[in-house]
């Protein structure tokens, strides 16, 4: 009797560290470019760390949707993507406009006029916070 709550003690806990263990994230970051008719992203960081995925993820809940700016530049400052790698999923993805008056702008697509575009705004001390994670 006793072997057998020792295998069910010893089932649970395993059953509880697969479903706590990571999904592998990562936060990858690149640059928007335009050449001639290409136009893309230049990758060039990855984050894995799970406190800045978290804080991500805090940032990405608290934008808050606008209309498309009529000043924005055409080329966004930077890109972000939260991937699923196991699962293939891209999960979240951004353009970044970086403003004067320290705010952000975000759009789920970098060109401009898809009708489908969404904007958002971050405030000056999301911006920061942003900047933070983003340079890690």
């Amino acid at each position: 009797m006793k072997r057998l709550k020792w295998l069910i003690a010893t089932a649970i806990f395993a059953i509880l560290l697969g479903g706590c263990s990571s999904n592998n994230e990562v936060i990858r970051i690149g640059t928007p470019f335009q050449e001639d008719e290409t136009s893309g992203v230049k990758f060039h960081t990855d984050i894995t760390a799970a406190e800045s995925i978290t804080d991500l993820r805090d940032i990405i809940n608290t934008e808050k949707e606008v209309e498309q700016p009529a000043d924005l530049s055409s080329l966004a400052d930077t890109f972000f993507t939260l991937d699923i790698p196991e699962e293939g999923v891209s999960e979240i993805s951004r353009y970044v406009w970086y403003q004067e008056d320290g705010s952000t702008i975000l759009s789920n697509d970098g060109l401009a006029g898809n009708e489908d575009q969404d904007f958002f705004i971050l405030t000056a001390d999301q911006t920061e916070e942003l900047k933070h994670i983003l340079a890690e």
